[in-house]
């Protein structure tokens, strides 16, 4: 690699990010690390200097902003086909995929209904399952404005068997139950209602029962309907049990029978919820291992 002790000395002196290698440089983070093993075995201050900023750059992730106009022009060209993939996108604006992949969907979950609509469908050509989508988000939202499975398929472009189906699949989820069965019962009144919307001045629930509903979906976060790199099931069960266990941490040194209480979960929920995070966390621990170590 060419002018390798220049790029290594402008990292280690903090003179430059890594995620700037390639347009100041030509030298991907790949390439570089690659090249970093190959000269630094294990244990040489050159590599321990550098694992020390790689940690660093971990836990203290800068968001790169991108302008407005800028990410407007590059949705409606991935849109439009005029730029051909998002990989092309991130090269011609100066920052990486991932970056660039954030900004997006924090832009078109914070457009109007018609750009979320387009996106949903051009996603659904590389991705016809619609991994893209939220379906839990996207139930709940259902619920909160009181619309049918058709006219929210209708809304996002998704095919009213699609968004069906996948709400069959939240009866076998536990955690979720709850607000199934609350979809389950929107979707039952709606049917003797003549699929009646809330613009008609119909109301599926009375005011007690609204109340209770709107108390049962606060305690989901499921974050917003279009997004990136699905997260796993146990990834999800993850972040849930983690919420819970922090909820009853703050709870102070009370009875784990009184912290369910003040939670609204039973005992059982809460072991469930300490193992889960405990089995999750020691898996990732063990994942990050360094291979090749001696320890």
């Amino acid at each position: 690699m060419k002018n390798f002790e220049e790029i290594f000395l402008a990292v280690i002196n903090g003179e430059i990010p890594l995620r700037k290698l390639k347009e100041k440089y030509g030298v991907g983070i790949k390439q570089f690390k690659s090249e970093c093993d190959r000269r630094f075995p294990i244990g040489t201050p050159e590599r321990e200097k550098l694992t020390a900023i790689l940690k660093a750059n971990k836990s203290k992730p800068q968001r790169v902003e991108i302008k407005p106009e800028i990410l407007a022009k590059t949705v409606d060209g991935l849109i439009s086909g005029e730029i051909p993939t998002v990989s092309e996108a991130s090269t011609e604006i100066g920052v990486d995929i991932q970056t660039l992949q954030e900004h997006m969907l924090d832009y078109i979950n914070n457009a109007d209904n018609a750009l979320k609509r387009q996106y949903i469908e051009y996603e659904a050509k590389k991705h016809p399952n619609y991994s893209h989508i939220n379906f839990k988000a996207l139930v709940i939202e259902m619920i909160r404005m009181q619309e049918t499975q058709s006219a929210m398929a209708n809304k996002y472009g998704i095919p009213t068997r699609t968004v069906s189906r996948e709400l069959a699949k939240l009866e076998k989820d536990e955690d979720f139950a709850p607000v199934y069965r609350i979809a389950k019962e929107l979707a039952s009144r709606q049917m003797k209602h003549g699929n009646c919307r809330v613009e008609n001045k119909t109301r599926m629930f009375n005011e007690f029962e609204q109340s209770l509903i709107n108390d049962t979906l606060n305690f989901y976060d499921e974050g917003p309907i279009i997004i990136g790199t699905p997260k796993t099931e146990r990834e999800t069960k993850y972040e849930k049990a983690k919420k819970l266990m922090q909820q009853r941490q703050e709870l102070g040194e009370i009875t784990n029978k009184e912290a369910a209480r003040k939670l609204g979960v039973s005992i059982s929920t809460l072991r469930r919820a300490r193992i889960t995070v405990e089995d999750y966390e020691n898996l990732k621990g063990n994942e990050k291992e360094p291979v090749g170590e001696e320890r």
